[in-house]
């Protein structure tokens, strides 16, 4: 994909991957209608190409403002970026239902809703959605029994659903990135990042290079994509020594 004079809409945006993403693809020449719950008190600049909107993107009646005002100020979509997501670092018998309601809401349905709503509005034009995966769609960690499922739901629905698309030019990216440098392990709770651990602009780089290649699953790191298939041993080790890690850090909590 050409981004050059692209129509983006980037959620999560406000930090992390997503804010980096953000100006990397205004850099790249695209418009950018960027979204997260307070990117409008995070993110201070003007650009004539970039939109901000504080917008809760887990309630689907929001999503469907979303794809509304967008079309409304650029006319049409040519990606949809689904950044968002958040997880909780506990123990499963301490998710309660409010705990599974919120990470599924902005995890897993909003993502899917977001999907259709493009298939909806471009069943027979080109068009490119991605979503922001993670490796526990493939590696199940400890502390993360609900971001796991809600990750390896969203890849078992685009495996499915590249299978229904017909239409070459309809493009679904699905990245996979391991731990990395953000603010996303403190809003978690959890001091101790799982290994390999990367930077934000490494896994940016990534994407970039990935949608202009047309590569529908991106893995920003190589290691973790070579030795997941080359060596499966060697995650049943490493997911037995996280395990007594987990189980130590939550000991120490209590």
């Amino acid at each position: 994909m050409d981004l050059q004079n692209k129509y983006i809409v980037l959620t999560g945006a406000s930090s992390g991957i997503g804010e980096i993403l953000m100006y990397r693809l205004l850099d790249e020449g695209a418009y950018v209608y960027a979204v997260s719950r307070s990117i409008e008190d995070k993110i201070d600049i003007n650009h004539e190409r970039l939109t901000t909107k504080n917008l809760d993107v887990s309630k689907l009646t929001n999503v469907d403002w979303l794809f509304n005002e967008v079309i409304k100020t650029y006319g049409r979509i040519d990606l949809f970026i689904a950044n968002a997501g958040f997880t909780y670092y506990e123990m499963f018998d301490n998710a309660d239902a409010k705990h599974i309601d919120a990470l599924f809401d902005l995890n897993t349905r909003s993502v899917i809703y977001s999907a259709a709503k493009m298939r909806e509005t471009y069943p027979n034009e080109p068009f490119g959605f991605m979503s922001t995966l993670s490796a526990v769609s493939y590696v199940f960690m400890p502390g993360y029994a609900l971001y796991s499922a809600s990750k390896a739901a969203l890849h078992a629905f685009f495996e499915s659903y590249r299978l229904e698309l017909t239409r070459k030019d309809q493009w679904l990216y699905t990245v996979y990135p391991v731990a990395t440098q953000t603010p996303f392990f403190e809003k978690a709770d959890q001091e101790r990042k799982p290994w390999p651990v990367q930077t934000p602009q490494k896994v940016v780089n990534a994407i970039i290079k990935g949608l202009k290649k047309d590569r529908q699953k991106i893995y920003p790191s190589k290691l973790f994509k070579y030795s997941y298939r080359l060596m499966p041993w060697f995650y049943k080790i490493y997911l037995k020594r996280e395990a007594k890690a987990f189980h130590r850090i939550i000991k120490d909590k209590k």
